[in-house]
């Protein structure tokens, strides 16, 4: 038993992780010290029982219990009777490393205002569209249309990369596999290391999605985030909700009456409709006009939004191409070695998480807010930027 190992029963090590497709299971997995020390000491080789009771001084029973539930969420295997943790880790300077190796290149290229300007030229392709929304301006629509575009490209490094492994995403907005439902990416440090960070000024420190059904419809938060209000930060564990942030300003008992208003009713209101109302006036879902109410999030049927993402895919493919192949190797030295050639990690890093760290997504929010591209709202918990439906 290495001295790293047994040093985490009284020193723990830190963690940040990043999670994506249907990861509540993968957030409840890594909720908690215990649960985080056990999947590090599973990394660098697989362990027993009896060496992870050793490690952490806890009773077998504990450890078993934990392990068959790694098992059961496939983020851990069995191998003759030891347990290998299959999800990619890195250690916390290999991350900052890596972000920075894109964030510099992102910057030296001006990424975020190339795609900024791509989205402008598309404006009248995309007014277009027989779509709720589509005479609205373009900065309003550039706070999901961002996270779109960002999507698409992710789908684009995918391909670029597609023969690296023999996982395939089902589709953007379910980040599946048909090993996978989700993937989570752990950062780490010990007790006893100071990283340092170099301060990434022109890049939002985090941005986040929440992706819910309804039925038929997909209602969708792609700015889950400060300063919008967010979901995650008011649960101790870090895990969204339908009832929490501007996840909940549509749900399966109102979004009817939604959609109703989109298509005009003249009507008098009930007296439900008219508190439901008065609700989605306070949080920007509707706009009052005169004695009409404006609906504020865009609607699109599966068709339309697909043949968005179509448009928008074309127009960003090139600088696609420009990022990866002027990273693709820097990166994968800095984090192959990681993953230690264990199938599952590498799998994993190629299908889900070495496009993310590409991803211009969070230096092109802050060149929108900043910058050029984003409207900025009066009021950020009164305004539906950001948020849209499929149906």
């Amino acid at each position: 038993m290495k001295k790293i190992d047994k040093q985490l029963s009284y020193a723990p090590a830190e963690f940040q992780v990043s999670y994506c497709g249907w990861a509540s299971p993968a957030m409840r997995e890594m909720n908690g010290i215990f649960r985080q020390q056990l999947a590090l000491l599973c990394y660098d080789q697989a362990k027993s029982v009896e060496e992870l009771s050793q490690a952490l001084q806890t009773p077998y029973e504990y450890i078993q219990d934990a392990l068959d539930s790694f098992c059961n969420a496939k983020m851990m295997k069995k191998i003759d009777g030891k347990y290998l943790t299959i999800f990619p880790m890195l250690h916390l300077k290999k991350n900052y490393e890596a972000g920075l190796l894109c964030y510099n290149f992102s910057e030296e290229h001006e990424i975020p205002k190339k795609i900024n300007n791509i989205l402008f030229s598309l404006k009248d392709k995309i007014a277009a569209l027989d779509f709720y929304g589509n005479d609205f301006d373009l900065s309003y629509l550039n706070w999901f249309l961002y996270t779109i575009t960002d999507n698409c490209m992710i789908s684009e490094f995918r391909s670029y990369f597609s023969d690296k492994t023999d996982e395939v995403i089902f589709n953007n907005s379910d980040w599946r596999t048909n090993n996978y439902n989700c993937s989570l990416c752990a950062s780490y440090n010990y007790a006893d290391e100071k990283i340092e960070d170099d301060h990434l000024e022109r890049r939002l420190s985090q941005t986040s999605t929440y992706y819910q059904h309804y039925g038929q419809y997909r209602f969708n938060n792609v700015f889950d985030y400060s300063p919008f209000p967010c979901s995650f930060e008011e649960n101790a564990i870090g895990m969204g909700t339908s009832e929490m942030g501007r996840n909940n300003y549509l749900t399966r008992e109102n979004i009817d009456f939604y959609l109703n208003l989109v298509k005009g009713i003249k009507r008098e209101f009930t007296e439900v409709e008219q508190k439901c109302l008065e609700a989605f006036e306070k949080h920007g879902v509707v706009e009052k006009r005169d004695d009409s109410y404006k609906p504020m999030i865009p609607v699109f049927t599966e068709e339309v939004f697909s043949e968005l993402e179509k448009i928008i895919t074309r127009a960003v493919i090139p600088i696609v191409k420009e990022i990866a192949e002027a990273t693709e190797k820097p990166m994968e030295e800095i984090m192959l070695p990681e993953m230690q050639g264990v199938k599952e990690r590498i799998d994993q890093l190629y299908v889900f998480w070495l496009c993310s760290f590409l991803s211009p997504r969070q230096e092109l929010y802050w060149y929108g807010m900043n910058v050029e591209g984003l409207a900025i709202p009066k009021d950020y918990k009164a305004s539906a930027a950001g948020l849209y439906i499929v149906c």
